[in-house]
């Protein structure tokens, strides 16, 4: 988008001391990103104004000629083509190192023999116009005079940046842009007031209806009607403008129409008369075609917004107008349209059709509904100047539905400064804001403050965006670079991460093992492998694929999957994962049960003790966590307690369940409950040094077959309530099998025998010895001896 200083200053006074470049900077700091500040004159730059002495024919071209053209302070023959030009006429001349407007750089070439330092321009060189059949003839102008200064371009023009103004639909003019730069230059703001009655007419000759069949779509339609009408091109202080900002003249009606769009931001849309007397705003119909100004004939959606008459479109609402209702030269009379559109719907429909214009880009921000007024009677006000006989004829259409969130929002000046990490003063924020438009009511420390029309629409609701327009009319770079006050507290502590964290650590780099994550989704046929009752499993109601049907209710499936994938390709494999299971039970507060498990597998080819190596990863585990560990033999393996509690099982995988999983590997597992280690780890003593002994320790192994009803703890107590001599006890194999005979089982011990001096091994076998013959006698225990 591009701004014409002149422009904004017709709305806002600027100081003479600020530069254009100063307030470019000011304005990026502030409000919209400035690309580029250019003043208008340097654009013809090295051009200026010559007077043409002699013309003559080129001696080997028919068609050139060559010109003596006198610039001032010399005189130059330049070769031209055209055949309008003629001695005594004033000309623009572009010297050596000028840049045309189509990027031609001109530098000294001969041309059929003939060398030529310059050129004479036409119109469309000069970006001024699409003349191109003559060189261009200046009228009351001054030989040597430079071509900017002859076309008084003593304005600047600033290039904005549309991406950084999205969000704000009342930037899209200058109006807009003023009111934003007398906030942070803190100046007056001239608001802009149309004349009372504007729109009465004194007689209405002609009448014309409005329909609006959904106003969702359509909030506010306004149009008027006029006539006395003359089509011709517009005065050229108003063509000066509308091309300084990019904008082509056309003629005085379409020009009024792109003006009021530039200043206001309000796009407007004229029809003529004759080719219209009824307004219907509505959606189009399957199979409508239109052509459009551009001369293309469009095929239009049913989702599409229109302007019609009884039988055809005449206009797609907010992009462009059609061909059949255009303004032409022989127009007299016109009915102006200020329309406020949804700006979905007009977003949708520009790029459907691939058809984006500055009106459609205005409406895609969501414009003000009550600008509709202002741009109209501008647009009427600007007509009655430049058409001496034009008067208000027709009737004013307003058709509206629509409201505005205006607040008003509570602000409270001590949360701003807090916000903001800046003291401020309630008169300095009442001024700001004031400043901007929003209507601001003062009661100590609070504010309420109402949203002005042009920031309601879905820009300003909430006292951020409050404390976002302090902070920018303040100046971002004014505000204090300091550090945020507040109490400086510790991270939150959460135990069971703190805990998983251990764990990862122990088993990834103490034992060795490789931490896999599995999803949570399984399916029945592979819980049925494991053999769990399906009634306890949580199905899916919209599973993702068909082997995501129900959640896991145990971790062992995936890990025995993760085996399955990888068993090919490693001779040994060491697995955990953490992660919750989910069952068909109630919980908490009704909801099934879920629980979070640590599971560890481990696989290797047969002939290893995967059991007792599974129960040495857990021994090393529990040690690393400062607990006691024991292990309590059951049908399938052994109970893993900790500090007396039981959290978890070990023992190796049938070999039904290796044959479903298709595992080539034997292998064991290990489920522990982690909120049951949590609370063995929280209830643990803290560690505390213990002086080691001073007297060697002495191993002995004892295995012995008892009966099978016989308690391991009552096992354990036995032998250790036997001698003060025996510190430790220690199960380390277990085997039951038809060597023992029916209904006997075999239990290997550790036994550690100290004492406050240097045992001899005599003393220890001779304690050994008793313990056997009492084991004999009180449990029935015979020695394995095979």
């Amino acid at each position: 988008m591009y701004l014409s200083l002149n422009w904004l200053k017709d709305f806002v006074e600027i100081p003479k001391s600020i530069t254009p470049e100063a307030l470019g900077e000011k304005l990026t700091m502030h409000t919209v990103e400035v690309e580029k500040v250019e003043r208008l004159a340097d654009k013809y730059k090295n051009i200026v104004v010559g007077k043409i002495l002699e013309v003559k024919p080129h001696p080997n071209a028919d068609k050139l000629s060559l010109a003596l053209v006198d610039i001032g302070r010399e005189k130059l023959e330049i070769v031209c083509g055209a055949s309008n030009i003629k001695p005594g006429q004033f000309v623009p001349v572009a010297l050596v190192g000028a840049i045309l407007q189509n990027g031609m750089e001109i530098k000294p070439v001969e041309i059929r023999g003939v060398k030529s330092n310059g050129m004479l321009c036409a119109e469309d060189e000069l970006g001024l116009g699409d003349g191109h059949e003559g060189i261009m003839i200046l009228e009351k102008a001054k030989i040597g005079q430079a071509f900017g200064d002859y076309l008084n371009l003593d304005d600047v023009i600033f290039e904005v940046d549309n991406k950084s103004i999205t969000h704000r639909a009342d930037l899209w003019s200058h109006y807009g842009l003023a009111r934003d730069i007398s906030a942070f230059l803190n100046t007056k703001f001239k608001v802009y007031s149309p004349a009372k009655n504007i729109f009465k007419a004194k007689k209405i000759t002609f009448r014309f209806k409005v329909k609006i069949e959904d106003f969702s779509l359509c909030p506010r339609y306004m149009a008027i009607g006029l006539e006395g009408i003359k089509i011709a091109p517009s005065p050229k202080w108003l063509q000066d403008r509308l091309t300084a900002c990019g904008m082509r003249p056309i003629n005085n009606i379409v020009d009024v129409t792109n003006y009021v769009l530039l200043e206001l931001g309000q796009p407007l849309h004229a029809f003529d008369k004759n080719f219209i007397d009824h307004i219907t705003v509505r959606r189009a119909k399957a199979g409508e075609v239109m052509e459009t100004l551009d001369g293309v004939k469009r095929k239009l959606e049913p989702d599409m917004l229109l302007i019609a008459d009884k039988t055809k479109p005449v206009a797609i609402a907010g992009v462009m107008g059609g061909r059949t209702s255009e303004i032409n030269d022989q127009t007299e009379s016109i009915i102006i349209e200020s329309a406020n559109f949804d700006f979905h719907s007009v977003r949708e429909t520009a790029q459907k059709l691939g058809l984006r214009t500055e009106a459609s880009m205005r409406f895609e921000k969501g414009l003000d509904p009550n600008l509709c007024e202002l741009g109209l009677a501008r647009a009427v006000e600007l007509i009655m100047q430049i058409c001496p006989n034009a008067r208000v004829a027709g009737n004013l259409a307003d058709e509206k539905k629509f409201k505005l969130n205006s607040g008003p929002i509570d602000l409270d000046l001590n949360w701003l400064s807090q916000f903001i990490g800046q003291k401020f003063e309630a008169k300095q924020v009442k001024q700001i804001l004031e400043k901007l438009g929003f209507l601001v009511k003062v009661a100590g420390d609070n504010f309420k403050v109402t949203i002005p029309s042009w920031r309601a629409v879905h820009d300003i609701s909430l006292k951020e965006d409050l404390a976002e327009e302090v902070a920018r009319i303040y100046g971002y770079n004014n505000l204090k670079a300091e550090l945020p006050k507040i109490d400086l507290a510790p991270p939150l502590f959460i135990p069971e991460k703190v805990l998983i964290r251990k764990i990862k650590n122990i088993l990834s780099l103490g034992a060795g093992l490789a931490e896999t994550y599995n999803y949570s989704f399984t399916n029945l046929e592979k819980i049925r492998k494991i053999n769990f009752n399906s009634n306890d499993v949580i199905k899916l109601a919209n599973p993702l694929t068909d082997g995501m049907t129900a959640l896991r209710p145990c971790l062992e499936i995936g890990l025995l999957e993760n085996i399955k994938t990888n068993q090919a390709e490693e001779e040994t494999i060491g697995l955990y994962e953490i992660g919750s299971i989910f069952i068909n039970k109630p919980g908490e507060n009704s909801l099934p049960f879920q629980e979070k498990h640590l599971n560890l597998v481990l696989a290797q080819n047969g002939g290893i003790d995967l059991f007792r190596k599974a129960k040495g990863v857990i021994e090393y585990l529990l040690a690393a966590l400062n607990l006691k560990v024991k292990f309590e033999p059951d049908v399938y393996g052994a109970k893993i307690f900790a500090d007396d509690m039981e959290i978890g099982w070990v023992g190796e995988i049938s070999a039904g369940t290796v044959r479903a999983f298709n595992l080539k590997k034997a292998a064991a597992l290990a489920e522990i409950r982690l909120n049951g280690l949590l609370k063995a780890v929280t209830n643990a003593p803290g560690k505390q040094y213990q002086e080691p002994p001073k007297y060697p320790e002495v191993l002995r192994d004892l295995a012995f077959v008892v009966n099978e009803k016989i308690l391991y703890n009552n096992i354990v107590k036995e032998i250790k309530n036997f001698s003060d001599l025996i510190k430790q006890v220690e199960l380390f194999d277990v085997y039951q099998g038809d060597k023992l005979g029916q209904g006997k089982k075999s239990l290997a011990f550790h036994i550690i025998y100290q004492a406050d001096k240097t045992l001899t091994s005599e003393e220890v076998d001779e304690v050994q010895e008793k313990l056997v013959t009492h084991l004999e006698k009180e449990l029935e225990a015979k020695v394995r001896d095979f």
